[in-house]
């Protein structure tokens, strides 16, 4: 009875943070967490592209936008073109948006999870004519991309904006593409306290092309190892796994730390799939519709 009274009283709490902005409640304090350092970023946003070994893989060149999915990632894509959702009286702000396209990539390794394997394309001024509040996390990015040894933010702006809270972000990294910038990461959202695991966990890109017409995102999901199946409490937990106080809300902001630690000393080839390869996926982009 405690467990279920106190888990009623945890989702009233995060649903209403997460009816604010989409990066909702403040992360737990964060030590440690990587500095991006002005010369990272400030040479990302050069012309050059990134240095890159050759892609094995699956080639895709649709509506002006080109990829490569490594082996083992997928064999194609369902591209399809999203049309304009403008604003109304009913319409919540996290729907309104201009057109844009968006890449389900097919066979990817983890067909279970609760994300779909997705790269968006956004068009960077329509979307901030018609949405003031996506308009604050494109200007957030392109404070991080052009940042000067600033630390991150407690949480890391984010595309495609929906009603949930970014509750940690982890293996943060500068990430070039072939005609922009940006960084990636791991996160989960949430609108209600869970465990971190690998049914909500994923590997996101948040970037922008360098002439800023086009805002580049992609939502992958990805497993560690030490995580649990999904978030029910009733799942068992790996040995080397991190508990999760279901009794006592004041311990959930350590569990996202310590898992978050934990991730970041996880070597980047032992997730599945790999960082190296989902890296490898977001170097090969190039944007030019």
């Amino acid at each position: 009875m405690k467990r279920n009274l106190l888990s009623l009283i945890m989702v009233l709490v995060f649903t209403t943070l997460a009816c604010g902005l989409i990066s909702a409640p403040a992360a737990p304090a964060q030590p440690g967490v990587e500095t991006i350092v002005a010369g990272t970023f400030q040479a990302l946003t050069s012309t050059a592209p990134p240095t890159q070994t050759p892609i094995s893989g699956t080639s895709i060149s649709i509506n002006g936008v080109s990829f490569v999915i490594p082996n083992g990632l997928g064999n194609g894509v369902q591209a399809e073109a999203v049309e304009a959702i403008p604003p109304s009286n009913d319409m919540p702000w996290w729907d309104i948006g201009p057109a844009y396209n968006r890449y389900l990539i097919q066979g990817y390794p983890l067909p279970e999870g609760f994300h779909e394997p997705m790269i968006f394309v956004y068009p960077v001024d329509e979307y901030i004519q018609m949405n003031q509040d996506v308009a604050d996390v494109i200007n957030d990015l392109k404070t991080i991309i052009n940042s000067s040894g600033q630390p991150l933010p407690e949480n890391i702006p984010f595309l495609p904006a929906f009603n949930a809270a970014q509750v940690f972000h982890s293996n943060e990294q500068p990430i070039k593409f072939q005609n922009g910038a940006g960084i990636r990461f791991l996160t989960q959202y949430a609108q209600a306290p869970y465990p971190v695991n690998n049914n909500g966990l994923f590997y996101t890109f948040q970037g922008l092309t360098s002439d800023g017409r086009y805002y580049v995102s992609a939502i992958l999901p990805i497993n560690a190892a030490f995580l649990s199946l999904d978030g029910n409490p009733d799942t068992p937990l790996p040995a080397d796994g991190v508990p999760f106080d279901w009794e006592n809300f004041e311990n959930i902001p350590q569990h996202f730390e310590l898992v978050k630690q934990k991730l970041n000393a996880t070597d980047p080839n032992t997730f599945m799939p790999s960082l190296t390869g989902l890296d490898a996926l977001i170097q090969s982009i190039v944007c030019e519709k």
